[in-house]
């Protein structure tokens, strides 16, 4: 079971935005693994997605650029790269989205996966592996 909780931001005129965070254990081709907060977004249909300075501190492989669309619909080219995770104890490799923005955790990576979130600042977020 990998948990996790609901932190409050404030943007866009003082608005709470609700983000479900969880820490999950990031490696590069070196096998030192290093602790990320992402925020879970089941609107991103890959893996993970991890700011530039992650990546290059993680020293992540560059396999080249894949088109995706974000949010608002529009199409851009996302750098790739390679990690491992550890997810529900087990050492996954992944595919990595490169972003200027948050660390998210796609459904991807989720596939297989009971996503639970407490919709409140400070509750819970619960991910537990398909039995």
């Amino acid at each position: 079971m990998i948990v996790g909780k609901v932190i409050a931001t404030r943007r866009d005129n003082d608005v709470v935005w609700l983000e479900p965070r969880i820490g999950i254990s990031v490696a590069g081709i070196d096998r030192v693994f290093r602790e990320e907060e992402a925020m879970v977004d089941t609107g991103f249909t890959g893996w993970l997605a991890l700011p530039d300075d992650s990546i290059a501190r993680l020293g992540l492989t560059h396999y080249g650029q894949r088109p995706a669309n974000q949010a608002a619909g529009e199409a851009r080219m996302f750098d790739i790269y390679s990690a491992l995770v550890v997810w529900h104890g087990v050492l996954r490799p992944v595919v990595v989205h490169g972003t200027r923005g948050a660390a998210l955790i796609g459904m991807g990576l989720l596939n297989g996966s009971r996503l639970t979130v407490d919709s409140w600042e400070g509750g819970d977020v619960v991910i537990e592996e398909r039995a």
